[in-house]
């Protein structure tokens, strides 16, 4: 690059060009006399006639000027100026550029990339040859030094990754093929990486090193899990903005449903944090898919919404007032202990509970109900129904004509530690590893003494997702249209086994009800759970969800690891179960020993060959109007 004073040109020997200029000015500057208008009776009037101006007239000043000042302008555009470049700091050595390519590195894309573009225009006009470091973790072996001029459309089609920087783990093996002098321009997204300060070191040993940091704050959203689980947002700098809640409306279009408010921040190694509550009635909030920062177009700012954050309505449906004053003996006394923690609760009547349109129903030994056809519907329609059974449901004559049940019953029930059994009570079976319950310990204390059987039938195997040690049915389940129907075999209370009062009990109705409709995702200790999760909806760099191009199954341990070149973030589903992968985490500001950090004064440059390309048309235009008004003029005078 030529500099002259704060002006420099990435092409100076299209300058050359301005050496012709005065040669162009003596052509121009000639020009030959319009014709002529004589009017005459016949041929013999010529005789005699004389060209009173012989010699050629010479274009006006101004015209000449317009041209001349047109033209001057194409050859400075061409030239490639800019205006306060940076200083180039290579010299005539090999060039490596460094792009940070994570999700970070997005707000501020187009900028990065723009400036280099500009680097490698200076490499290749000086003729150094170049090499270009995507760090997002896909790039493998020695980097290939070549002609700049060949990456500059590598560069142009390059995006970034929707999960965080990464490098490659040994610089010495990258660098094997890096000729002597060789000097790096290091566009950073400001945040400190996995082996980052080892590939300073490697690179400040080589030459000098330029790093230009990002345009603007970084900042990430998280959510934090918990009983009533909420976001947090980190930012380098600035105020926090809003975290907007998007969902679906009543039609199915995606919108804007609410906007959350940052509370206070801590502040720490620079970084600020903002607990972000989620305040909102779980009708609006089980419609909400995503949430994003306000402002920050990048995968890290977005939050895809899962069971984490999305809380259930259930709605208990029971008899208490049979141990009014006992509450250890009533069966919603465990439920409600089981479930309160993470849904949201209502109870009633089952035909009042039904209009408030819940995600799940548990019925507690409840046997005959006159508004079965109505729950009928809503369990097709997607909802999710479980039942207990109890001494109601055992003493009934009709229970083999039960509706709602994912097995048909024996009447009577089993009795397995009373005084006249024939057995000790029964433990509950380790769970099936595809199943819902897959992954949960049993405890050796939790036991069953009594239960209501299944008929045996060729699909009770399939039906049955729970089983005591000796093989019998404990929990049922079935599909009926859009919704499943689970039957617990035993009672929501201790009296029939010790299941009620057991950590257990809890953990397997979380997974039911996480299970009921569209649920969007597992809690982070199921990942390892399921071997396989397969992508049903990825997102971009930029926080954009896009179907998967190529919906290649991610094992437990890539899944295990966060999001990654093999498992972007995104949706995932696994069995029954679906995750939300988020890119969104801490954040740590990098620190640049040694190196040049390049102020934003001087990064960007004025790229001036557009501007010197349109002022050249905006004179030829005014060329083209003078010439017409000239020869208007003429042709008056001819005709008078």
């Amino acid at each position: 690059m030529l500099v002259l004073g704060p002006l420099g040109f990435l092409a100076p020997w299209v300058l050359s060009a301005l050496a012709a200029l005065p040669v162009l000015w003596l052509i121009l500057r000639a020009m030959p006399p319009s014709p002529r208008l004589v009017r005459f009776p016949g041929t013999r009037l010529l005789l005699g006639l004389k060209d009173p101006h012989p010699v050629a007239r010479h274009t006006p000043w101004w015209l000449l000027l317009l041209r001349v000042l047109a033209i001057a302008a194409l050859i400075l555009g061409f030239a490639g100026p800019v205006w306060k470049p940076a200083p180039d700091q290579g010299g005539q050595g090999p060039l490596l550029i460094v792009m940070d390519a994570g999700w970070a590195a997005a707000p501020d894309w187009a900028q990065r990339q723009d400036r280099a573009l500009r680097a490698l225009e200076a490499a290749g006009s000086a003729g150094q040859p170049a090499a270009l470091l995507i760090a997002d973790g896909r790039a493998q072996g020695a980097l290939p030094f070549q002609p700049a001029s060949e990456l500059a459309a590598q560069l142009r089609v390059l995006r970034p990754a929707a999960w965080e920087t990464r490098y490659p783990a040994d610089p010495q093996a990258a660098l094997a093929d890096a000729p002597a002098g060789l000097s790096t321009l290091w566009l950073s997204d400001g945040l400190d990486h996995d082996g980052r300060a080892g590939w300073l070191a490697a690179l400040s040993g080589r030459g000098a090193v330029t790093v230009v940091p990002p345009q603007g704050p970084r900042m990430s959203l998280q959510t934090v899990a918990g009983d009533r689980p909420s976001l947090l947002l980190r930012a380098t700098g600035g105020t926090a903005p809003a975290v907007l809640a998007i969902g679906l409306d009543p039609q199915g279009t995606p919108r804007e449903l609410a906007r959350l408010t940052p509370a206070e921040a801590r502040q720490q190694a620079g970084v600020a944090t903002y607990p972000v509550p989620i305040d909102l009635p779980s009708e609006l909030r089980n419609r909400i898919t995503r949430y994003e920062i306000e402002g920050q177009a990048s995968a890290g700012a977005v939050v895809l919404a899962d069971d984490g954050l999305r809380r259930r309505k259930v709605a208990l449906v029971g008899d208490d007032r049979a141990s009014e004053g006992q509450r250890l003996l009533s069966p919603l006394h465990y439920l409600r202990r089981a479930l309160a923690p993470t849904t949201d609760l209502i109870e009633g009547g089952l035909g009042d509970v039904l209009q408030a349109a819940p995600d799940v129903i548990v019925l507690a030994d409840q046997i005959g109900l006159p508004e079965a056809p109505a729950l009928r519907d809503w369990v097709e329609k997607g909802g999710l129904l479980i039942r207990f059974s109890g001494p109601r449901m055992a003493a009934s004559d009709h229970l083999s004509e039960e509706p709602l049940l994912p097995v048909r019953l024996r009447a009577g029930g089993r009795d397995i530690g009373g005084a006249l059994s024939w057995g000790d009570p029964r433990g509950i079976a380790d769970f099936a590893p595809d199943g819902v319950f897959a992954g949960l310990a049993v405890p050796k204390d939790a036991t069953v003494r009594a239960q209501l059987l299944a008929e045996p039938a060729p699909d009770l195997a399939q039906r049955s997702i729970a089983r005591l040690t000796d093989g019998t049915p404990l929990v049922t389940r079935a599909s009926l249209g859009q919704g499943q129907l689970v039957l617990f075999h035993t009672t929501a209370n201790a009296e029939w086994s010790s299941l009620a009062i057991s950590g257990l009990f809890v953990e397997m109705l979380d997974r039911l009800v996480r299970s009921a409709r569209s649920s969007l995702a597992a809690p982070e200790a199921d990942r390892a759970e399921q071997p396989f999760w397969l992508p049903e909806l990825v997102l971009d760099g930029f926080g954009r969800g896009v179907p998967p191009a190529d919906p290649v199954p991610v094992s437990a341990s890539d899944f295990a690891r966060g999001p990654g070149p093999g498992a972007p973030a995104g949706l995932y589903r696994g069995g029954e179960r679906m995750l939300a992968l988020n890119a969104g985490g801490p954040l740590a500001l990098a620190e640049w020993p040694g190196a040049r950090i390049e102020s934003a004064a001087q990064a960007p440059g004025v790229d001036l060959r557009g501007w010197l390309v349109a002022l050249a048309a905006a004179l030829f235009a005014l060329d083209a109007l003078g010439s017409a008004w000239l020869a208007r003029g003429t042709t008056r005078r001819g005709l008078a």
